[in-house]
């Protein structure tokens, strides 16, 4: 069944473009969605140009949500957040969620 987690997280410093690649790399690998989400726009991060263009517009200070859905869903999360370590701060994890295949969610 299909699961939903987001963790919100600080940036401390600007993304290179080493550890965009392998955000992207981890997104395309995962079975399921991973979004980023920051000051009303949000990017599929299995999209290189838009996690690329989304990424270099996110200044340091700046808080930025991280929201994976699929299955399996906490062990990408801790994935990605263990790739950023040096560029980002956890501030909050939120529950894992059941989705109902039926329904749908617009970001």
């Amino acid at each position: 069944m299909k699961e939903i987690i987001c963790s919100n997280v600080l940036v401390r410093n600007k993304f290179t473009m080493k550890k965009m690649l392998e955000i992207y790399q981890a997104s395309k690998q995962f079975e399921g969605t991973t979004y980023l989400y920051s000051k009303h726009k949000a990017v599929d991060a299995s999209n290189l140009s838009k996690l690329v263009s989304f990424l270099l517009t996110v200044k340091p200070q700046t808080s930025l949500k991280i929201i994976v859905e699929g299955t399996e869903v906490q062990n990408h999360l801790e994935h990605i957040k263990d790739m950023c370590s040096n560029h980002v701060s956890v501030l909050r994890m939120s529950e894992k969620r059941l989705i109902n295949t039926a329904e749908t969610i617009q970001l």
